[in-house]
């Protein structure tokens, strides 16, 4: 299998053989083997029954979440879990989502608007395939940005532009735009450092990488996005100490 073509090594700013190990290609047998659970968050019971308290509403799919999911106090949700309820109840999975993607919690505010137009967004959800405008919609709604819209496009199965959704959030866009991945991420490289100011144009580049990575060596978006997590949390430490060592 022909290895991705190298950019510069003055791009790289790092030795052939140290950026070689990083890439993607020499990975790949780590990127299937993945076992531990990475998008995986933690709340609080109390706090949602909390900001719900603070509304008002006639929809009970927030409560009835919560009464069901919540254990000993919290509610504990990976991503395969959100996708298995969204599979079995949309309306629940929604609402699975928006709790998995704020685990830190979420403005009242924002909250209140997102339980009024929960049947809008549930309705939106019915789309496989997201387009631009459907995506600016999501968008749209409050508490929810690219980071997010990502996070619940992936769980719930969804492809936009025809891609699977894959994850994107601060942690992975350090690693993608890292000089030991240029050669993996070719459309990110034209936007390197744009993320926040072309949000969609960078997350259909992050995507077009990602369907090209998948196409090249049969594996999943699920796959790579948790890997790039995997190694943001995890290996970027240790590469950092073996620079300094």
């Amino acid at each position: 299998m022909p290895k991705p073509q190298r950019v510069s090594e003055k791009l790289l700013g790092v030795n052939w053989k140290f950026a070689d190990q990083m890439a993607i290609h020499e990975q790949i047998q780590r990127i299937r083997n993945l076992k531990s659970t990475t998008w995986q968050t933690v709340s609080r019971e109390d706090m949602w029954r909390g900001l719900l308290d603070r509304l008002s509403y006639n929809d009970q799919s927030f409560p009835e979440f919560l009464q069901h999911h919540a254990v000993n106090g919290e509610i504990s949700l990976a991503r395969r879990d959100v996708r298995n309820i969204y599979a079995s109840r949309p309306t629940c999975g929604v609402v699975a989502t928006i709790i998995w993607s704020h685990a830190r919690g979420i403005r009242v505010n924002a909250l209140s608007l997102l339980v009024r137009d929960l049947t809008k967004l549930v309705e939106l959800f019915e789309n496989d395939d997201f387009d631009e405008d459907q995506m600016s919609l999501l968008l749209g709604q409050p508490g929810i940005s690219i980071p997010t819209a990502s996070k619940m496009l992936s769980a719930c199965g969804k492809k936009y532009k025809g891609k699977p959704a894959a994850i994107i959030d601060d942690t992975i866009i350090q690693v993608i735009e890292a000089p030991e991945f240029a050669s993996d991420f070719t459309e990110i490289n034209e936007l390197r450092g744009k993320s926040r100011s072309r949000p969609i144009p960078y997350y259909e580049a992050y995507l077009d990488d990602i369907a090209s990575i998948c196409g090249r060596y049969d594996v999943s978006a699920d796959m790579v996005d948790r890997f790039l997590s995997e190694y943001a949390l995890v290996d970027a430490q240790e590469t950092d100490q073996r620079k300094s060592a």
